[in-house]
């Protein structure tokens, strides 16, 4: 329609935006100097429009609420899941045995905080799908492992069954860590780059159950200004620092020196070649227009011999379009995604959940 093309033209940036809001009350030190560093940096050109939308409806929560209600709120922009469809579930099924009775103990019906009953529900069943998954494989144990205050903080959604608290973000990145795990074995890495981290839900669970690695995220904000809220209290012991304002040589000897270190894009590739051991980005590339894709492939080319990513399968990348230019689609196997020749496919498999996601993993040829 003529609304949605204006809209889609003429959508508000978030620079502007930040300059309004910048004053707040709900606004802390941190986010104040994440944000302000950000909009004045040539990182601020790698946001897509479908996030500079979904930015601002971000910092508007953070201003009426602070981070209280991330996790029924902004989470959702993020990975909890509120809705699903019969392609996300697809490999949920495969182990299910259908005509057995289940006996757990479990508070099925709970309605959550900023959720319709609808939604609770949809979000339950799909936390006890993926508890049934989860308890078929050897991560089960691990599950204790996973620290109740982040996963169930922030007004989190959850669900308890049988005496196990269960978020669908908890059980996720058991599965992620899996995949990555399988791709390169993580107890041998001694230091990660994760790309859109989120949250902090994967790089939370990664350190958890590897707490020797030196990690770095590399986001933009409110994201990284989230992830970094909650490590500081997964991980009250290590060392955390953000490194958002160098840009020299002083970046590899804060990393280095720091247990988790918070970047934005465009300091990627300001370390030596080959400085991490592996470079992860599960669930954000295909938010990211194809220049954008190029951009960061050129680095991790420099920095890493391997990357492991998670993708839709097929997807578009939303209000990528302007008046000139359409939304562009992104279909891996129809090769949307460009990968540089040099990089050799050395790991395929669809996600657990969702199930028309792909796990890739590339060694990169030098």
């Amino acid at each position: 329609t003529m609304k949605n093309l204006f809209k889609r033209i003429f959508s508000q940036k978030f620079k502007s935006y930040w300059k309004k809001v910048r004053d707040e009350k709900n606004f802390d030190d941190d986010l104040r100097f994440i944000s302000d560093q950000f909009i004045n940096s040539s990182s601020y050109k790698f946001v897509s429009k479908q996030w500079e939308i979904l930015n601002i409806h971000d910092y508007n929560s953070i201003k009426n609420n602070g981070i209280d209600n991330f996790g029924s709120d902004i989470s959702t922009h993020y990975f909890t899941f509120m809705d699903y469809t019969n392609d996300h579930l697809n490999n949920l099924f495969k182990n299910i045995e259908f005509n057995l009775p289940i006996n757990l103990k479990t508070n099925i019906f709970k309605k959550h905080k900023n959720f319709d009953y609808k939604t609770s529900i949809n979000y339950n069943l799909l936390c006890l799908l993926l508890f049934e998954n989860l308890k078929k494989t050897n991560l089960f144990p691990l599950l204790d492992k996973l620290n109740d205050n982040t996963y169930l903080g922030f007004n989190h959604p959850f669900i308890e069954i049988d005496n196990f608290k269960i978020s669908s973000d908890k059980i996720v990145s058991l599965f992620d860590f899996d995949k990555i795990n399988k791709f390169y074995e993580l107890k041998k890495v001694k230091r990660i780059l994760e790309i859109g981290a989120g949250s902090g839900r994967l790089s939370e669970c990664i350190l958890s159950l590897n707490s020797n690695i030196n990690y770095v995220i590399c986001d933009i904000p409110p994201s990284l200004y989230i992830s970094y809220k909650r490590l500081k209290i997964a991980f009250p012991n290590k060392k955390i620092n953000l490194a958002i304002d160098i840009n020299d040589d002083k970046l590899e000897e804060q990393i280095i020196e720091n247990d988790i270190t918070f970047i934005f894009p465009h300091q990627i590739d300001v370390v030596k070649n080959n400085f991490y051991d592996l470079v992860v980005a599960v669930d954000c590339l295909h938010e990211m227009d194809k220049k954008t894709h190029a951009t960061y492939f050129n680095f991790i080319n420099k920095i890493s011999e391997y990357f492991y990513f998670s993708i839709w399968d097929k997807t578009k990348n939303w209000h990528s379009g302007n008046l000139f230019k359409k939304t562009e689609r992104l279909d891996f196997d129809k090769g949307d995604y460009n990968i540089p020749k040099n990089w050799e496919k050395i790991y395929r498999e669809n996600l657990k959940f969702p199930s028309n996601h792909l796990g890739l993993g590339f060694k990169i040829l030098k």
